[in-house]
């Protein structure tokens, strides 16, 4: 009898030991988790399983071609296992008429991403532009080359339609396109993080590579020349998102071909309804990499 109670008080503070330790792991995961401005994340996509961690009005319908769920830089990514930018594989996500895109006046584009090689692809396209366009929000890389002082170059590119009012009072698509290029953003076979944020109030555009701010200007409209404003993306035909390729080709609404898919991963798609601070990016920068490292 002594020596099955002594056992039992064995396995006990074994497992008392046990429970510590996992306990110890689930805190450190816990202090490494992101926390840079939860407040203001309106879409997180982490591709799981194909789940929308979150986004008010936006649920995911459907892989298509080429697009499988594999190893990324935190747990899965989405890839285009063709390595193809003109063979279809992508991921649809449905949006409803209520969705966390469509009442964005600023935001903060954030993701992780990886190319077998350069050259062009959208890799996150909104549908619902009222032009050959035929999308509201995209993100893409662009032309690649070399510049004067030898170095390769990447553009990444990303284009908004917001409505504005004309003259006679009717409203009319208009484009915040701030096209970028450079270095940061011409690497091959290896992960890196991607940034673009927009300030309504000033009309102020940035670009990161690495959690480090490479590109910023200001976005202005009208006559006389001001910021462009609030975002209006409030588009009547809005209803799907797209993770690796166009809205416009996806859709039918256009063929050409410049609008390739994208040939590569990516991961830890973020959306803030404001402009991040350069500390803040850096954070979150910092704060994915730690949970990749772990």
């Amino acid at each position: 009898m002594k020596k099955i109670f002594y056992l039992a008080a064995a396995m006990s503070i074994v497992a008392f030991a046990s429970c510590e330790k996992q306990g110890g792991k689930e805190d450190e995961k816990e202090a490494t988790k992101v926390t840079v401005a939860e407040d203001a994340l309106v879409l997180h996509l982490p591709f799981e399983d194909g789940s929308v961690a979150v986004g008010e009005g936006v649920t995911f319908a459907s892989k298509e071609g080429k697009a499988e769920l594999v190893d990324g830089f935190i747990g899965k990514a989405y890839t285009n296992t063709s390595g193809n930018a003109k063979e279809a594989g992508y991921l649809k996500y449905n949006l409803a008429e209520a969705n966390c895109i469509k009442s964005l006046k600023s935001f903060t584009f954030s993701a992780w991403v990886k190319r077998p090689a350069l050259g062009s692809g959208a890799f996150f396209s909104v549908n619902g532009g009222e032009h050959d366009w035929g999308s509201t929000m995209q993100f893409f890389f662009d032309n690649s080359g070399e510049g004067e002082d030898g170095a390769t170059y990447q553009q990444f590119n990303a284009r908004i339609d917001s409505y504005k009012e004309g003259e006679d009072g009717a409203k009319f698509q208009a484009s915040c396109w701030p096209n970028i290029q450079g270095p940061e953003f011409a690497k091959v076979d290896e992960w890196y993080h991607v940034a673009r944020t927009y300030d309504a109030a000033t009309g102020a555009w940035k670009v990161y590579a690495d959690g480090v701010l490479t590109h910023e200007g200001i976005h202005e409209y009208g006559d006389p020349a001001g910021p462009f404003g609030d975002l209006d993306l409030a588009s009547p035909t809005m209803n799907a998102l797209y993770i690796g390729g166009w809205a416009a080709i996806i859709d039918g609404v256009n063929n050409q071909d410049w609008m390739t898919y994208y040939n590569g991963s990516i991961d830890e798609v973020r959306m803030y309804n404001r402009a991040l601070t350069d500390q803040e990016i850096g954070q979150l920068w910092q704060q994915e990499k730690l949970i990749n490292l772990e």
